[in-house]
């Protein structure tokens, strides 16, 4: 489980990751770490927009 606010950094307060259907893969990792995992374009552009601490999200 995790604790998060809009804007607010994410925090692990317990549970586990559980593989659904829709994933293949789930961990922790460091933000400095994000640059060199494979994901798609538009899933690194939301990490790299929640990174900014930007107040309205992106919707283009």
């Amino acid at each position: 489980m995790t604790d998060s606010l809009p804007g607010a950094a994410v925090r692990e307060v317990g549970g586990q990751l559980v593989i659904s259907h829709e994933s293949t893969e789930l961990r922790f990792v460091p933000a400095e770490d994000l640059a060199r995992l494979p994901m798609p374009h538009t899933q690194r552009l939301r990490l790299q927009h929640f990174l900014e601490h930007r107040e309205q999200p992106y919707l283009g």
